[in-house]
Formats: C-alpha cells, structure tokens, sequence
C-alpha cells in the first residue's frame, strides 16, 4: 500500500465561477512554515479534471464524487507532486504533465502539456513556459470570461488566508501585490518572453495554486504588475 502524504487542513470545496471548484488547503515547509495551497476543480457534464491535486478529507472527497467522475489530472507545476499518487491510486485518471516534469516518475503520464496540445476536455487554451528550469503550464479556461489556471509562475500572495504567524510574519517583506512566486523565479529562470506570453490573451479571472482567486480585473492587474516587474 503507497503512504500517502499526510491530510493537512483544508477548507471546503466551493464553486468559485461556473463549473470552476476551488478547495484551499494547506501545506508546511520544515515544520515552521505553514501556507496556502489551492486545488482546482474543473467540471464538464458528468466528467471533472483536477488540476493542482490536494488531499481532502472524506467528507469533502464525497462532496468532489457527487460532482462528477475525476477523469483528468493537470498537473501543471513539478513542485506540487506530494498529492499526486492519492488521487490517481483511487481514481486512475489521465495524467497530463508538462515535457520535462519528472518529479512523479513512478506515475507514467499518458499525455504531456506542450504548445500543440489540445485538451479533451473543456475549452481550454495551454500556455506552457518551456524554458523554465521547474517545468510549468499555465492553463487558460476561455468561459465566462476567461480563468488563467497557474500553480508556482503566478500567485496571489498579497494575503495568505492559511499562513501561520511566521509565515505571514515574513509574507509583510513582499511588494504589495505578489504575483510571481519568489522563490520560484529563482529556481525556475524562466524567460521574460514566456512570462510575459500570457498578457497576449484576454482572461478576467486568475486562480493560482497560492493565495485566493483574483476575479474579474485579474488581466488588468496582472498587466500592471508585470510591466513594473519587467
């Protein structure tokens, strides 16, 4: 039997925009820091696709159920494996990871995310940073207005409704607002072209794997952002 990665806290599962669920949990970094991670759940007939994977609890598990059937993972960032295997242990969904991702190698993708990709399941656009050092896609849900699906590239860490105080502590030496991971530039070095490719394309809304959603001037204030950042 695999071990899993252990259930953290987590909130419910909540409909954010049509057929777009969010679950904000937890996760903890060398026992001392503790911050939000987002899981998405896309919906479309009886089928859903996750994308982000995080662990929940039983209840919130049957809530995902009655939803629909789990028929996709989108794991569209290296660092966010640890919840991974639950998921396609007791579902045994399609795995989609972006080319190059080998954190999961026990775990064979069935397809991988490049710029020809077309997904079989809603109608979504794929924006992968291929340079990137940490292999990242991001994901552009073109309903209602368009929802930019992110995980480490681009978050929203201008509040962290689950940090602890440490974290949150040191969250106040960020620029206000933070909408590019950190530590993840660092460790990624993606170029400014592929950054800067998602401002080609209109969305309204953006969910990230960190911090809560930005619904409706999410271009705006992404625009903004990123060209003061560049």
């Amino acid at each position: 039997m695999k071990k899993y990665h252990k259930l953290l806290p987590h909130r419910e599962v909540l409909e954010i925009l049509p057929s777009v669920y969010s679950v904000t949990g937890t996760m903890r970094l060398f026992g001392l820091f503790q911050y939000s991670r987002n899981m998405v759940i896309l919906k479309e007939g009886s089928d859903l696709a996750i994308v982000n994977p995080v662990r929940v609890n039983e209840f919130e598990l049957n809530k995902i159920r009655k939803l629909g059937n789990i028929k996709h993972i989108f794991k569209i960032g290296r660092l966010h494996s640890v919840d991974v295997p639950f998921y396609m242990d007791k579902f045994s969904p399609k795995l989609w990871v972006s080319e190059g991702d080998d954190a999961l190698p026990e775990y064979k993708a069935d397809y991988f995310f490049n710029e020809y990709s077309v997904l079989p399941f809603m109608k979504i656009k794929v924006i992968p940073i291929a340079s990137s050092k940490l292999p990242e896609t991001i994901l552009l849900v073109l309903s209602d207005g368009g929802c930019l699906l992110s995980c480490d590239a681009f978050v929203n860490m201008t509040t962290d409704p689950m940090a602890n105080w440490l974290t949150g502590k040191l969250s106040k030496l960020l620029p206000q607002p933070t909408f590019i991971g950190p530590n993840w530039i660092k460790l990624a070095k993606p170029p400014k072209k592929e950054m800067l490719q998602v401002l080609d394309h209109k969305f309204s809304h953006l969910v990230s794997a960190h911090g809560p959603p930005v619904l409706n001037d999410a271009y705006e204030q992404l625009n903004q952002y990123l060209k003061a950042y560049y």
